[in-house]
């Protein structure tokens, strides 16, 4: 009995359910990357910017996070390759790093900057990181072998819906999704 009167009053006490979720998701293929001895690192520009808003108007930005996929192969003869780093993060504050021989993923929280609510003001609503891929040991190559990483950029935000609906829904962000290679210094 007084396990049921517990179970009761933690019911009672618990929040009420938030209803349902609009699941907002974009996907950007990057650049297909080759390293060698001669250029042993790349490094891009992934930028996402809000172009709409969702259903009844919300926020596409709520708890959005990124998500870098690589795979790594190598164009080495003697079956010796050095490992890739991978870093992903914004500007100036590089997220920790990953060291991989075949494949890698990193995640980040995504802060977007600029007006998100009334997208017809500037600054433009739009949040950017970095990626940076070099390889640990570039000597190990010799002048012909290389290092081909094939990586892609997942993008994800959640936004309970507004007025309790029940059900997920899973939408295509209404984001611009912008890859650029940066020259290294």
């Amino acid at each position: 009995m007084m396990v049921i009167a517990s179970a009761g009053a933690l019911l009672a006490t618990s929040p009420p359910d938030r209803g349902g979720a609009y699941q907002f998701e974009a996907t950007s293929e990057g650049q297909r990357t080759t390293l060698t001895a001669a250029k042993p690192q790349a490094r891009y520009l992934v930028r996402a910017r809000v172009t709409a808003l969702g259903p009844e108007g919300v926020d596409t930005t709520s708890s959005a996070a990124a998500t870098v996929h690589g795979t790594i192969s190598a164009t080495s003869s003697e079956g010796s390759s050095p490992f890739v780093r991978a870093r992903f993060g914004a500007s100036g504050q590089m997220s920790d790093a990953v060291t991989a021989l075949v494949s890698f993923q990193l995640s980040r929280p995504l802060r977007f900057m600029g007006n998100c609510v009334d997208l017809e003001q500037s600054p433009a609503c739009q949040t950017e990181l970095e990626l940076e891929l070099a390889l640990e040991q570039p000597s190990l190559l010799t002048a012909e072998e290389s290092v081909n990483i094939s990586w892609s950029v997942d993008f994800e935000s959640r936004f309970f819906k507004p007025s309790g609906k029940d059900g997920n829904e899973s939408l295509a962000a209404p984001w611009t999704i912008e890859i650029v290679e940066l020259t290294t210094p």
